[in-house]
């Protein structure tokens, strides 16, 4: 009977996490992760065959905490425009990078975020009878506004108050709708 396997792949993935949250996807690699895990490198090899298939695991993994993280601090629903994008950058820097600030990202992650947009959209279309082609480019521009504030807090950039972003973010939705023309 083969021996039990001590350092499970749900084991491995959840310290590539805390990697991943702590230091950024550089500091997760098979030694920092066997380090980490007081193992040799061979146990997450017999898990993982190479890096690439712990990152196409551990990317789902970082949206489902995003997701988890921004619900539960709004108490709303997710959405890729507003504070809690925002103040999940500040708490969560380097999961954020991660998650939005790296080369090809977006095309990793379209899946998951789509359905995020799109209930986003509708919300815009909702509480200002916006079309929906309208209400998409309202979307990606109160998105871009608060990606940038994001951007900014989470590498450090600057360190702005919380208040002071909120009365940006409302005030940059006010403009755009003066812009757009929907009922308030």
């Amino acid at each position: 009977m083969p021996a039990k396997k001590q350092i499970t792949k749900e084991m491995i993935l959840s310290t590539a996490m805390e990697l991943l949250r702590s230091g950024g996807i550089e500091e997760v690699s098979i030694k920092a992760l066997a380090k980490k895990l007081g193992c040799s490198t061979q146990p997450v090899y017999l898990s993982f065959d190479s890096m690439d298939a712990l990152r196409a695991e551990l990317g789902p993994m970082a949206v489902d905490f995003f997701l988890r993280d921004i619900k539960a601090d709004s108490g709303a629903e997710a959405k890729l425009s507003g504070m809690g994008y925002i103040q999940f950058a500040q708490r969560e820097p380097a999961l954020f990078r991660f998650l939005f600030m790296r080369s090809h990202a977006f095309t990793e992650l379209k899946a998951a975020l789509t359905p995020i947009t799109d209930r986003s959209i509708t919300r815009l279309m909702e509480k200002y009878q916006l079309d929906r082609e309208i209400a998409h480019f309202l979307h990606d521009q109160l998105w871009m506004h608060s990606h940038g504030i994001a951007s900014m807090i989470a590498t450090g950039f600057c360190t702005w108050d919380m208040h002071k972003v909120a009365r940006m973010l409302s005030e940059c939705e006010e403009v755009f709708m003066q812009k757009y023309g929907g009922d308030q």
